[in-house]
């Protein structure tokens, strides 16, 4: 079953469907003068996120095996395996279970808007760098403008002890990040015919 969902991106098929429902649920169950409100707004950012990286137009593990890491076609360092559970587990079940304890402690929900913000910011900064798209870079650019608030609305307006907050969700989410490339860089499963002096 995984490797069904696996192959292509086919788990992304359903991303859209849920960016639109919980932004459904997020604006009738909350108010944008709730600090929830934006506690939560990443949600469905991530969402609709994962659907420009993944399904429409969608081309991300191509773009990394073969720009980023200038790969030659069959040989892989970012595989389907690697983007689905990297999707599944550190965003999906990640941001529900962050997402559910924001109502114990919003702080949860800040750790939810920074993590969103370092993949943002990887995007764009790739984008300058190459000076073209990369998959997920426009709502990257939404979702940033969208965040920085919400970082400043939470922090502002529900957020008990902020100094330890901040840190701590720039801390979690920067290592986050870095196990992330590590996996993303370590040897893929793809048959690799011959030493590829140009890999990173």
């Amino acid at each position: 079953m995984n490797n069904v969902l696996a192959k292509d991106q086919n788990w992304a098929r359903i991303a859209p469907f849920l960016a639109v429902i919980t932004a459904i649920l997020l604006f009738v169950l909350f108010k944008p003068t709730d600090a929830l409100f934006w506690a939560l707004i990443n949600i469905p950012l991530y969402l609709f996120h994962q659907t420009e990286e993944h399904l429409w137009p969608g081309g991300f593990k191509d773009y990394v095996n073969r720009i980023v890491f200038s790969l030659p076609p069959g040989e892989e360092s970012l595989t389907d395996s690697k983007v689905f559970w990297i999707n599944i587990i550190l965003v999906w079940l990640a941001f529900a279970v962050l997402g559910f304890l924001a109502f114990v402690d919003i702080g949860f929900g800040l750790v939810i808007i920074v993590f969103s913000v370092l993949n943002c910011i990887t995007h764009i900064a790739e984008l300058v760098r190459r000076h073209r798209w990369n998959p997920g870079s426009v709502m990257a650019g939404i979702q940033l403008i969208l965040s920085c608030y919400a970082a400043y609305y939470v922090t502002v307006h529900g957020l008990e002890h902020p100094f330890a907050w901040w840190v701590g969700s720039v801390v979690f989410s920067a290592v986050v990040h870095l196990v992330l490339f590590k996996a993303v860089m370590g040897p893929g499963k793809a048959a690799r015919s011959a030493p590829n002096p140009s890999s990173q």
